[in-house]
């Protein structure tokens, strides 16, 4: 066949007995079908750089990979992070409030406390794009000062325990979907976030498994072989507009105290500008 289309889509809990009765699988399937088709014959992406909107749940990956790591007191031990020394300063765009957790109900990442007894707890990240806190287990906090935050995580006892995500989401904002959509005039919907690569500064690249032109406000057709890239930094000062629809989606961490399950979510997001590469 010479058209190929891969499209999927995750789903998970920690804590409810009911989640497999409940899951509507029929409707999922559905949906992951007729997206599937519509980029089986889609046009591919014309590279350059362009405003996009990030659909909201899974579309939180790139925060979680490209940012949420930099958050993480092991970073600041390893003199990774570009943040080491930022905190109470302004490190993103003021629509930007985001939060760390262990307490959502029923989320993959929810836990009672971490891996060394500390109760979970919520940690606010940025405030109006100015840095709050950072993420910190007992070694961490020891090191660097920080507060502990209930973030000592590790897969299992052959892990040492260290500073890890659990809950982490781009708060909602005051604009609905649509007022994103209207605001640009030539750009991307990138609507489900494929698979990529982050470096130890934030430097990332993150295919695009589902893309929709944008023109005057409106979708208008199918695009494939989107891939977003950028630098943590950059886009955190991008993302000018988030939508009301905040929704978590579930996945698995790897780092150096082993996979951890975690949740990752954002409403829709507006960035006022990224490089696009395609052909």
């Amino acid at each position: 066949c010479a058209n190929r289309s891969s499209i999927s889509k995750r789903l998970g809990s920690t804590s409810d007995p009911n989640f497999l009765h409940n899951w509507q699988y029929e409707a999922d399937a559905e949906e992951v079908a007729q997206s599937a088709g519509k980029m089986l014959y889609a046009d591919y992406v014309e590279s350059g750089t362009y405003p996009i909107v990030m659909a909201n749940s899974f579309g939180g990956v790139i925060f979680h990979e490209a940012c949420g790591h930099l958050l993480e007191t092991t970073q600041i031990e390893l003199e990774t992070t570009p943040f080491i020394d930022k905190k109470g300063e302004k490190i993103a765009h003021e629509s930007l409030t985001a939060w760390d957790e262990g307490l959502s109900e029923n989320a993959f990442g929810t836990i009672d406390m971490d891996d060394e007894g500390m109760p979970a707890q919520r940690t606010l990240l940025i405030e109006k794009g100015v840095l709050k806190n950072f993420l910190s287990d007992r070694a961490g906090s020891l090191r660097t000062g920080h507060p502990r935050t209930g973030s000592g995580r590790r897969q299992g006892y052959t892990f040492a325990a260290a500073s890890r995500m659990r809950n982490t989401y781009i708060a909602p904002g005051d604009y609905s979907t649509e007022d994103l959509f209207a605001s640009i005039d030539k750009g991307i919907y990138c609507k489900k976030m494929g698979g990529g690569s982050v470096g130890a500064t934030g430097e990332f690249n993150f295919g695009v498994e589902e893309a929709y032109l944008i023109e005057n406000g409106k979708l208008t057709k199918p695009l494939k072989g989107a891939i977003l890239i950028g630098e943590a930094k950059e886009i955190m000062n991008k993302i000018s507009m988030c939508s009301r629809d905040l929704e978590l989606a579930s996945g698995f961490c790897g780092s150096i105290s082993g996979s951890v399950y975690v949740t990752v979510g954002q409403p829709h997001i507006k960035v006022d500008s990224i490089t696009v590469g395609g052909r």
